[in-house]
């Protein structure tokens, strides 16, 4: 999968959903055309960055934490941002390990932990993270129309949470 064809998928996904939620509280709210628009900013970049930070958190959280069994993806065969990462930077041999890895039905634990390792070796994890921290700098941005306010505040600390979790 191409990263444009995945940012395409999270942007109809989970950055929708969040814009639609955070301009729907603007409407309510009776806000003008700017705040509506900057809110709807705001909710589809923590979205995206909401949705790259999760798809990393599988590859090394823990389930403990993370609330879900880690690698759930990788077993649904679901191509994430680290993936397609280490897809990128890998070599002949390793572009071709990952490709039959997916043709598989099934995949195991063995092929988690050698997916994990190409994760280690090209860094992927923090890799997406700097992707996320670019979305979440625009959500932040996107607050700058707002004078300063304690549901400012929490807008600010919620696009920090979304970077810093381990859930």
């Amino acid at each position: 999968m191409l990263e444009e064809t995945y940012f395409n998928i999270i942007n109809m996904k989970t950055a929708a959903l969040f814009s639609a939620a955070t301009r729907v509280g603007a409407c309510i709210t009776n806000k003008s055309k700017k705040e509506k628009d900057a809110l709807e900013s705001y909710g589809k970049n923590i979205g995206l960055a909401f949705q790259i930070a999760d798809d990393a958190l599988d590859y090394y959280s823990t389930q403990k934490i993370f609330g879900k069994e880690i690698g759930k993806d990788f077993f649904e065969g679901k191509a994430t941002l680290p993936l397609i990462i280490i897809f990128q930077k890998a070599n002949n041999e390793e572009r071709i390990f990952l490709k039959e890895l997916f043709k598989k039905e099934k995949r195991n634990e063995d092929d988690f932990s050698e997916v994990l390792a190409l994760i280690n070796k090209y860094k992927a994890v923090q890799e997406s993270f700097k992707k996320a921290e670019y979305f979440v700098n625009i959500a932040q941005g996107a607050l700058g129309v707002f004078e300063d306010s304690i549901e400012k505040k929490v807008l600010q600390r919620l696009t920090q949470f979304t970077l810093n979790r381990s859930f």
